[in-house]
């Protein structure tokens, strides 16, 4: 791991903030808002955090594809504008943010995790989706990583030279037992991120043992790992992982 790329492996990254999932009180804070990323902070707690693109071409922080779950808006993220989804309300009465409003908000005080949802509509524009990320990550001074399930994304974006201030990683959901089904697909999600030069992976913790992360581990790529949600997961992963993706307790600040 390079020395500059050390912050990812300093201390555990908050799952879409620190969110109600997380809390031990009333408090109805919803996941990717600003009030759960303020909440991160004061606790000292890296973000990992959920970004889409719009039909407008704009970037919004928000996980699910569909508005329903999490808004009082409906419809599909990738038909709708930034101006019909500004008028959506998130649980706590917040519009969903901005990829703007959220790193103002941050300002470098703790790094970022950032996924990209692969959508059918970046798929269709990935050039110029990486063009306006590259814009939107321009003046942004503080540690941050981005990421994405997609190799065919995560590989155009490592080529792009345009990202050479944040490191690159794929999530991942390799098994702990592969079969002959999956094996092939696997081999080449394997190959692409040592192709394509990845410093990482994010990895879904029950296949945390699977013999692809020991290989990728000696190429000296950071193994982290999504979604622990109690004390007993994590410490079961301690000597396999470089950090963790956490929510529904409090994990211990690294030393």
């Amino acid at each position: 791991m390079e020395k500059n790329y050390s912050f990812l492996t300093e201390r555990p990254f908050a799952h879409r903030g620190y969110h109600s999932w997380s809390l031990n009180d009333s408090r109805k804070i919803p996941e990717n808002s600003l009030e759960a990323f303020e909440l991160a902070i004061e606790k000292n707690y890296s973000i990992e955090m959920d970004i889409h693109l719009t039909k407008d071409l704009e970037l919004i922080v928000f996980h699910d594809f569909f508005l329903g779950r999490l808004t009082t808006k409906t419809g599909f993220v990738l038909n709708k504008n930034l101006n019909y989804i500004k008028q959506a309300r998130l649980s706590n009465n917040e519009p969903v943010p901005t990829i703007e409003d959220t790193l103002n908000l941050i300002n470098g005080r703790v790094p970022v995790l950032l996924e990209i949802k692969y959508s059918k509509l970046i798929k269709k524009n990935m050039e110029i989706f990486t063009k306006v990320l590259a814009e939107k990550l321009e003046n942004y001074k503080g540690p941050l990583a981005l990421m994405s399930f997609s190799t065919d994304l995560m590989k155009h974006i490592s080529k792009s030279n345009l990202f050479k201030n944040f490191p690159l990683g794929l999530t991942t959901s390799f098994p702990k037992r592969e079969t002959l089904a999956n094996s092939n697909k696997n081999n080449k999600i394997e190959s692409e991120i040592i192709s394509n030069k990845l410093q990482f992976i994010s990895q879904d913790w029950k296949g945390i043992k699977s013999s692809r992360l020991k290989r990728l581990k000696k190429l000296d790529i950071a193994i982290l790992s999504w979604t622990i949600t109690s004390k007993e997961i994590e410490e079961g992963l301690e000597d396999l992982v470089d950090n963790i993706t956490f929510e529904s307790y409090e994990p211990d600040l690294r030393k």
